[in-house]
């Protein structure tokens, strides 16, 4: 995996974190941080257990004691975190959470790995950024909720140092299997102690169950299988930095997104100026302008190949079409039920991060990906938005995957992935194809034959295909394509090997 690949990794990661508080704001105000903590732990731990239990049959005492560490550093750092919240205000409290940008680096020193000087002016840069954005005034503030915070950015502080050394000589997906369950047990634990009698006594809407899914599936499962597989080739600086711009993704979200209410965040000067220097402290850090000689970028490191073995090719997978039709149709059927809360357009389509599915499983499955798209997407529709116009949307998201598919490879003679800048571009530009198509099939399908415009309807799917295909689809489909991830017996075969002959035949 390149550099550039494990930044958009840890970005995405970022973006998860920063908009999972559009969804906090859903749960009741009475639920405790162990529930919290115990439901959206204990659902990412099922669903990563129900995907991912065959990695985990050669488990060893090696991994599982990392997964158990970690998790209680997770556990440690909310616990923290939770008190001095209760004691302090949150403007205070987030830029005490940021000081960990600080505190990384002292960790380091005392492992005697120092930070370049671009590193440490960028972190001087982003800590400006964050006093100006936040505006955290101490005066009258408790100090035992300061120690409280500090305590928590620390125990996260080392959380981040610790895992990046323990994804290095561990699997990245056993690591985050094991952390995720075992914060779920620690977090049952301690809501059993507090008061078990809760649990019964939770008001569950629909609302708040789409809320508590979103938040496990994203700011839980996904963010951290991403963190962990991005640590295994980033330096616990590196991530810290990235990570020192989710109040730029969070200004950006706020006034963007509508709550529950329809109502976006007004507009704050300070906040926006903050937000620039966050941003230009991550850019300064980024690059190597201050060093005394030019570093090796990492990604121009190539690993040695491994030796051949005379051992026979792995059998040929059973029923491959059967498994790339469901892992592109359930999980593009469960995000589009989760988001039907967040309504665009009543009845047609909601907020919908399931469309950067169908861009990742195309340039993968091909022809069975659209199809696992257009399924989805029709059971989807059956909690709440089914009638007959789902059927433009299940011909316009299998086109979404279907043109993209064919575009790469009238386009490019490689096997789809994002390992240049060349084929970065070239993604961007087949997801913005594949958005154009499917927003064109639905806003101008619903006039031609349902008599039915809607002035907004092209713009809000051209924007949720897009969108989300850039900032999850691209850092998905870098992981799905990194040398950590092996899908060629899942993975559709073009005709590279036939075109390559037949362009390189002289007189053809």
């Amino acid at each position: 995996m390149t550099r550039k690949e494990c930044n958009f990794l840890l970005f995405s990661i970022t973006l998860c974190w920063s908009s999972s508080y559009i969804f906090i704001k859903d749960l009741p105000a009475d639920l405790s941080s162990y529930a919290y903590l115990t439901l959206t732990s204990g659902i990412a731990g099922i669903l990563l257990l129900l995907i991912f239990h065959r990695s985990l049959r050669r488990l060893s005492r090696k991994t599982i004691l990392p997964g158990l560490t970690l998790a209680v550093l997770l556990a440690g750092n909310m616990l923290l975190e939770k008190a001095g919240l209760a004691l302090i205000p949150s403007s205070s409290a987030s830029f005490l959470a940021s000081l960990n940008i600080i505190i990384v680096p002292v960790i380091l020193l005392l492992f005697r790995k120092l930070p370049s000087r671009n590193n440490v002016a960028g972190i001087v840069v982003i800590l400006a950024g964050i006093l100006i954005s936040s505006g955290a005034s101490f005066a009258g503030t408790s100090v035992s909720g300061i120690l409280y915070m500090l305590g928590a950015c620390a125990v996260m502080s080392l959380y981040t140092v610790v895992s990046a050394d323990f994804t290095k000589n561990s699997d990245p997906l056993a690591l985050s299997v094991l952390q995720i369950v075992f914060s779920a047990v620690i977090g049952w634990v301690l809501w059993f102690f507090e008061d078990a009698a809760t649990f019964m006594h939770i008001e569950w809407s629909h609302r708040m169950l789409s809320s508590i899914f979103i938040l496990a599936f994203f700011s839980k499962a996904y963010a951290y299988i991403m963190l962990m597989y991005a640590e295994k080739y980033a330096d616990a600086i590196s991530v810290t930095i990235i990570a020192a711009t989710e109040p730029v993704v969070t200004l950006t979200l706020a006034l963007l997104i509508p709550n529950a209410q329809g109502a976006t965040e007004t507009f704050s000067l300070h906040a926006l100026l903050g937000a620039l220097v966050i941003a230009l402290g991550a850019i300064v850090a980024g690059l190597d302008f201050l060093s005394g000689r030019k570093l090796e970028p990492p990604e121009e490191k190539q690993e040695p190949s491994a030796p051949i073995s005379a051992e026979p090719p792995p059998k040929p997978e059973r029923y491959p079409h059967l498994r790339q039709f469901l892992l592109t149709m359930v999980p593009f059927a469960v995000l589009g039920a989760a988001f039907k809360v967040m309504v665009l357009a009543e009845g047609l389509t909601e907020v919908r991060p399931a469309n950067a599915i169908p861009i990742v499983t195309g340039l993968l499955f091909g022809p069975i990906g659209g199809l696992g798209c257009a399924v989805g997407n029709l059971i989807a529709d059956c909690f709440g938005t089914l009638n007959l116009t789902s059927l433009l949307g299940l011909i316009g998201n299998f086109m979404a995957a279907y043109i993209p598919y064919r575009m790469w490879h009238a386009l490019s003679l490689e096997q789809p992935n994002v390992h240049t800048w060349k084929n970065i571009f070239l993604y961007i530009w087949i997801s913005a194809v594949g958005a154009v198509s499917c927003a064109w099939i639905l806003g101008f399908g619903l006039e031609l034959f349902f008599s039915l415009w809607i002035d907004t309807i092209f713009k809000y799917v051209l924007l949720n295909n897009f969108c989300f295909s850039i900032a999850l689809g691209l850092p998905v489909f870098a992981l799905m394509c990194s040398d950590c991830i092996r899908l060629t017996r899942w993975a559709v075969r073009s005709q590279i090997s036939r075109l390559t002959w037949y362009r390189a035949t002289p007189g053809q």
